[in-house]
C-alpha cells in the first residue's frame, strides 16, 4: 500500500513540474519551457491603449460642448443694447397724478434707484415743484426722507421713477438733464425704517 500512496503524492508533482504545452519537465522556479518557449504562468496581455484615448475624447468633446453652450448664453445675454437692458429692468415709474391733483409717493415699503428733481423743506412747496415738473410730461412723485434713514431727514424730495441700479438711474437723470432739468442727479432711496 505504500507503493500506492507514494504512486499518488508523486502524481500531483509530476504534473505540476512539466510543460502545460508540450508535456516537456520544468525544473522548481523554471518560468519557461525549454523545449517549446510557453510560458510556465499565465502572462496577461497588457489593455488595449484605444480605449483610454476614446475616454479622454469623450470627456474633451463635452469640455467643449459646455464651452460653446455657456459662450452662447454669455453672448445671447449681452446682445442687447444697454437702452434696451434698462428698459426691460426699469421698474415702473410712480404713476400720473390723481384726478384731484395729488402728486403720488415713494412706494411703500420699497427701496430702490431714482433720479432726485429737486427738494423742499415742506410737501406743499415740493408738490408745487413737482406739478411743475409733471407739466412738462415728466412723471414724478414726492418722497418724505424723515422715512427713509440714508437720507437726509427734513426733506420732501422731487423724484422720478425708480431703478434696481445706480447706472439705469443715472441714465435717466442724463436724459431729465437732456430736457432742461439741470439739477437731476441719480438718489438712493433706503428701505424705509
Amino acid at each position: 500500500m505504500t507503493g500506492i500512496t507514494a504512486e499518488r503524492d508523486a502524481l500531483p508533482r509530476a504534473f505540476e513540474d512539466s510543460c502545460s504545452h508540450c508535456g516537456s519537465e520544468l525544473a522548481d522556479g523554471q518560468e519557461w519551457c525549454h523545449e517549446c518557449g510557453a510560458a510556465r504562468t499565465l502572462i496577461h496581455r497588457p489593455p488595449d491603449w484605444r480605449i483610454g484615448l476614446a475616454i479622454v475624447g469623450v470627456v474633451a468633446a463635452v469640455a467643449v460642448l459646455v464651452f460653446v453652450l455657456v459662450l452662447s448664453n454669455v453672448s445671447s445675454s449681452g446682445s442687447s443694447s444697454p437702452t434696451a437692458r434698462a428698459s426691460a429692468t426699469t421698474i415702473a415709474p410712480p404713476s400720473k397724478q390723481t384726478a384731484t391733483g395729488a402728486v403720488p409717493g415713494w412706494p411703500v415699503g420699497l427701496g430702490g434707484w431714482t433720479v432726485a428733481l429737486g427738494a423742499g423743506t415742506s410737501h406743499a412747496a415740493a408738490d408745487t415743484r413737482a406739478r411743475a415738473i409733471a407739466a412738462d410730461g415728466v412723471q414724478v412723485g414726492v418722497l418724505d426722507s424723515n422715512l427713509h434713514p440714508a437720507l437726509r431727514p427734513g426733506h420732501w424730495i422731487v423724484f422720478s421713477g425708480r431703478y434696481p441700479t445706480k447706472a439705469q438711474a443715472r441714465a435717466a437723470a442724463a436724459q431729465l438733464v437732456s430736457l432742461g432739468h439741470a439739477h437731476a442727479h441719480a438718489l438712493l432711496v433706503g428701505r424705509p425704517a
